[in-house]
């Protein structure tokens, strides 16, 4: 079993959001912990972020590293609370990698569902 490494970054540490267009590939899965100055944490995937960029939505990203606004209001924005489920609705954006688009073929499915039991008003 091997032990993952945790990196906290201050949120101004990530300028730009058009810098993981920039960068080398960056592996799915490479995590750090974005530490804002309100005291906010949230754990993002650079990966993720990578491919999203690459797909040219750049403002979710801006919009999700910006540790003022809260997941809620991402959420009430995109439909979304994470990096992840956003590249899941967005299947144009999925890679060649075939583990990673079954991950978010299932997840896809799960956020349709959760949406829509959220619209169900008893």
């Amino acid at each position: 079993m091997s032990e993952e490494s945790v990196i906290e970054v201050g949120e101004n540490e990530i300028n730009d959001a058009k810098e993981f267009l920039e960068l080398d590939e960056i592996r799915v899965g490479t995590r750090v912990i974005l530490v804002g100055k309100n005291g906010r944490k949230r754990l993002v995937d650079l990966g993720i972020l990578q491919i999203i960029a690459k797909c040219g939505h750049i403002e979710f990203i801006k919009d999700y590293l910006d540790l003022s606004i809260p997941l809620g209001d991402i959420h009430g924005k995109y439909g979304v609370y994470t990096e992840i489920e956003y590249l899941a609705l967005n299947e144009k954006c999925y890679t060649e990698d075939e583990d990673l688009v079954a991950v978010l073929k299932k997840l896809k499915e799960y956020i349709l569902k959760r949406e829509k039991a959220s619209t169900i008003r008893y």
